[in-house]
């Protein structure tokens, strides 16, 4: 059974290989989402039992792209459907980060304290989530597009899996 730091793992996995990094160590994938090595290990293999990961050998997994798309697109408002709180400072997420996206005016923010936006709260995916995206822009964004196919309506959940499949392309 997937989790949600599952979902962030591959995503912060993807957005590391697409850096130019051509193979990526678990510690470096830990240390760059903010999980901890065991936390990270156990997505890893939850990940490739669901076919979500392909293990082309013992030192390098690629994320199976096409699968992901699919479940992101079709499945995940479904399994991780967002939780809103009252108005607070944090890091914008969603169609205020999203390319091609008009910002709205009470945009949606994942809380943090030392967030440059004040917004509407959207409960993170997983909790290492926006301290992670504060410091990567190409984490932050690909976040931001799974937060527009979580809670989005049609146009922006079209934006959010356009970011997702440019990502996930090989």
């Amino acid at each position: 059974m997937l989790k949600p730091q599952d979902i962030f793992t591959i995503v912060g996995l993807q957005v590391l290989l697409k850096t130019g990094q051509d193979v990526v160590t678990l510690p470096q994938l830990a240390m760059f989402i903010r999980l901890s090595m065991s936390e990270t290990h156990a997505a890893m293999a939850r990940l490739e039992q669901s076919q979500l990961l392909a293990a082309t050998s013992l030192e390098f997994r690629k994320p199976n792209g096409g699968n992901f798309l699919e479940f992101a697109e079709h499945g995940l408002r479904y399994v991780y459907p967002g939780e809103y709180g009252a108005p607070s400072r944090g890091l914008p997420t969603a169609a205020a980060v999203v390319p091609g996206m008009v910002v709205p005016a009470q945009p949606l923010v994942w809380p943090l304290e030392h967030g440059g936006a004040f917004g509407t709260a959207l409960a993170p995916l997983y909790r290492s989530v926006p301290d992670a995206c504060a410091v990567d822009p190409h984490l932050h964004v690909a976040m931001a597009a799974l937060d527009c196919l979580r809670v989005g309506r049609a146009r922006e959940r079209q934006a959010g899996l356009a970011v997702l499949k440019e990502l996930f392309a090989p």
